[in-house]
């Protein structure tokens, strides 16, 4: 219970004559018609007087106590009580009583208790429910302001906080005693003057601010806020403060900076695909696109872009061809519907070979449209067709290296079988020329077998020094025959003999492949021109040079009157699997091999061309000062004699009838074998042992390094030759692992092979 603070009653103005009258009168009417319920009770409760009010909302009558009614719990009667039987005070209130019942349920009330005399009470039932109301709000309203993560601060006119909740010290670091009087501008770090002016501004016309500060703690430490200012005013609408609203954002700032990198990252990804991206909605409108449309020519697949992409046109707009649009129409709804990625290819202009794709756009499981790509396919296209060429000219060699194996068996059988009539020295003048120019004529076809084989395919290098004008003149003759006389060859020596060392197979591949691409660019028809020289380098050609570049060096040029080569083309010539040839026409590789062997031989290329003139090559080889590498001179008058038991194992017979001959007129006792098979088989019969196996390399069945690897572990003192049209790189080193074993080049001489077999056997 609570002293009440109530006005005393106000006095009608009547007439002094009618003031008693009067009074009772109008006081009667006021207490009848209040709008509270109203009534006058004897110190015991029992009930004098009572309003309409309290008849209709409580049920009371007179006479009735009223400290019985049902509206009201034991406590409240208990207080009601004391205070009607004590009557200390004019004035008493029972604040917030819950009247009970269902009438009255929910209802709260202020019980207002005033003594008329003393034995006499007035009770008034004010209703209290709004104010309860708001009472509650209020409280929730405070607890929220405690409660909540975010700061909450109020401050006077001068911008002086006044009030802070429990989150300021949470997030700003100050203690609250620390900051109350303190201007609300301490908690931003520096630098924001402008800021702060605007939101000072903005307040003081009456407006609401929002923005961000970097605030500091007292550690040094930084943190950005989100922050909204609102004016406070008094009564009058003067400003009477500011309310501030602040919440920490800088995990939101730090995760909005990832993003922005990782969609900076995705974009840049993105962007550098050589492909022009589409994204599509349902309706195939387009969300998105990269920059791929800009590397793009206007036409690329079935779109044609004059100008940027527009974001929400359809895709279709930009296909001018209505069959392919509704193809492609189709297709797209194939993907929005089944899932299922789409992919072909088209055919372009000028050599295009687009690339159209379409994958669903999938989000949370739906498909909420799909990505629409086109990729110039025209380089992979290029590879893959060179990649074919060079598979082709790798299964051209391999076919070759056994055409040639037969081709040298017949040379052989040919030159043998001359070669031992020529050994006759009654033989007739006339027939010993004729045969030795059918010897001659063999040895150069195996010597153009031979050429051809290492073009074909790999070989092992044989650095030696060369006379690099013998090797002009040799690689003119093979050009003369390839090119059957269509371009005239011009050969020009220089002054004294151009010594280099390098492998003299690689010096032919360069100047055959440097006079095939001039042959070509003279469509079959002129004239090439090469000529060597001795030079001193310039300072800009010594940089190039890997060899001595203060020497003197060797010039070899190609020159040709053919087409010339463009001064944009010119810088990618050297590059591997470059080439302006026609489809299947060249692979790429001739100007990138002749590029690295050169520079493996410690020189460099240069090239000059104008269109419509011709183009020349210039070669750069350092020179050298050794020997010139020259072929022991083989004797055609007499074999190597020899004694000792050979088997002969070759699976042509020509080839094997011939060499038993020529090896028993050089005296051995000679044994024949057409297979490894048979001549293991002959091994093992033998009670005198057999001292040399001359094998073919290459046979049917087992070859004859697999016949040597069989029988080499059986019968160690057993020595072995193997003859061969053509070895590559690892079948030498395969060869080289067993002991004891040399190699003889076919087609070879009688004298050749009588001098090898003896040198092996010891007996030279």
């Amino acid at each position: 219970m609570q002293a009440s603070n109530i006005t005393p009653f106000p006095q009608p103005d009547f007439p002094e004559a009618e003031r008693p009258r009067s009074y009772a009168a109008w006081w009667q009417h006021q207490f009848e018609e209040a709008e509270e319920v109203q009534l006058v009770c004897a110190r015991d409760g029992v009930i004098l007087e009572l309003n309409r009010k309290a008849r209709q909302q409580l049920g009371l009558a007179p006479r009735a106590s009223l400290l019985a009614a049902p509206q009201l719990d034991e406590v409240t009667r208990g207080h009601l009580e004391r205070v009607l039987a004590l009557g200390e005070g004019p004035h008493e209130t029972l604040p917030s009583v819950a009247l009970c019942g269902s009438a009255a349920a929910g209802v709260i009330v202020d019980i207002q208790v005033s003594r008329l005399d003393p034995g006499c009470w007035l009770v008034v039932f004010r209703d209290a429910s709004r104010r309860c109301r708001l009472e509650a709000h209020t409280q929730r309203l405070l607890s929220a302001i405690e409660a909540t993560g975010d700061v909450i601060w109020l401050a006077d006119a001068d911008g002086r906080l006044t009030f802070v909740n429990p989150a300021f010290h949470t997030a700003t670091g100050y203690a609250i005693e620390d900051v109350l009087g303190r201007p609300v501008d301490q908690l931003r770090a520096e630098g924001q003057a402008d800021q702060i002016q605007a939101y000072k501004n903005a307040v003081a016309k009456g407006l609401d601010w929002n923005g961000e500060f970097v605030n500091r703690r007292p550690d040094g430490s930084t943190y950005q806020v989100e922050v909204s200012v609102s004016p406070i005013r008094d009564r009058q609408g003067e400003l009477a403060g500011w309310a501030g609203f602040e919440r920490d954002v800088s995990a939101q700032h730090r995760l909005r900076e990832e993003l922005r990198i990782e969609r900076n990252l995705i974009g840049s990804i993105i962007n550098s695909l050589e492909a022009s991206l589409y994204a599509l909605d349902g309706s195939l409108r387009i969300t998105h696109f990269n920059e791929g449309w800009r590397k793009m020519p206007a036409e690329h697949g079935w779109l044609r872009l004059d100008a940027p992409p527009v974001v929400g046109r359809c895709l279709l707009d930009y296909v001018p061809d209505p069959v392919r649009r509704a193809e492609l129409e189709k297709l797209c709804r194939e993907v929005l519907t089944e899932g299922r990625p789409q992919e072909f290819c088209v055919l372009g202009h000028e050599g295009h070979h687009w690339v159209i794709s379409m994958v669903p756009w999938r989000d949370a499981g739906h498909i909420r449209g799909l990505i629409f790509k086109v990729a110039d396919n025209a380089r992979f296209v290029a590879i893959q067709n060179q990649l074919y060429q060079a598979q082709k000219m790798q299964m051209l060699g391999t076919l070759a290296a056994g055409v040639a194996h037969d081709f040298n068996n017949l040379l052989l059988a040919i030159r043998g079988n001359a070669g031992l009539v020529l050994l006759d020295e009654k033989l007739d003048p006339g027939i010993r020329a004729r045969l030795e120019q059918v010897d001659q004529a063999a040895a150069r076809a195996g010597d153009l077998s031979s050429q051809l084989l290492a073009f074909s395919r790999s070989s092992e290098e044989k650095v030696t020094v060369l006379d690099f004008d013998a090797v002009v003149r040799e690689a003119a003759n093979l050009v003369r025959r390839t090119l059957r006389g269509r371009v005239t060859i011009n050969v020009q020596p220089a002054a004294r003999t151009p010594k280099v060392q390098m492998d003299s197979t690689r010096a032919q591949q360069v100047l055959l492949n440097l006079c095939i691409n001039a042959a070509d660019a003279m469509k079959g028809r002129g004239e090439i021109c090469i000529s060597n020289s001795l030079v001193t380098l310039t300072p800009e050609q010594q940089a190039k040079a890997r060899k001595n570049p203060t020497a003197t060096f060797l010039c070899c040029s190609v020159k040709d009157n053919g087409a010339g080569i463009p001064p944009e083309i010119l810088p990618r010539i050297f590059s591997p699997f470059f080439t302006t040839k026609p489809k299947g026409k060249g692979t790429g590789l001739g100007l990138a091999i002749v590029h690295e062997v050169v520079t493996k031989a410690g020189g460099f290329v240069e090239v000059e061309s104008v269109v419509g003139t011709g183009t020349t090559f210039r070669i750069y080889l350092p020179l050298d000062d050794g020997a010139i590498s020259t072929a022991a001179p083989v004797s055609r008058t007499a074999l190597q004699k020899g004694s000792g038991r050979l088997l002969v194992v070759d699976d042509l017979d020509l080839v094997l009838e011939f060499a038993t001959s020529f090896l028993e007129q050089a005296g051995y006792e000679v044994l024949s074998a057409t297979s490894a098979d048979e001549a293991i088989r002959i091994l093992e019969k033998q009670e005198v042992p057999i001292d040399l196996v001359l094998t073919d390399y290459c046979m049917p069945g087992k070859s004859g390094l697999q016949l040597i690897q069989e029988a080499a572990p059986r019968w160690p003192a057993l020595r072995f030759i193997v003859a061969s049209g053509y070895l590559d790189e690892e079948e030498r080193a395969r060869i080289a692992k067993v002991a004891g074993v040399r190699v003889l080049s076919k087609p070879f001489s009688i004298e050749e092979a009588t001098r090898t077999v003896a040198e092996v056997l010891g007996r030279t």
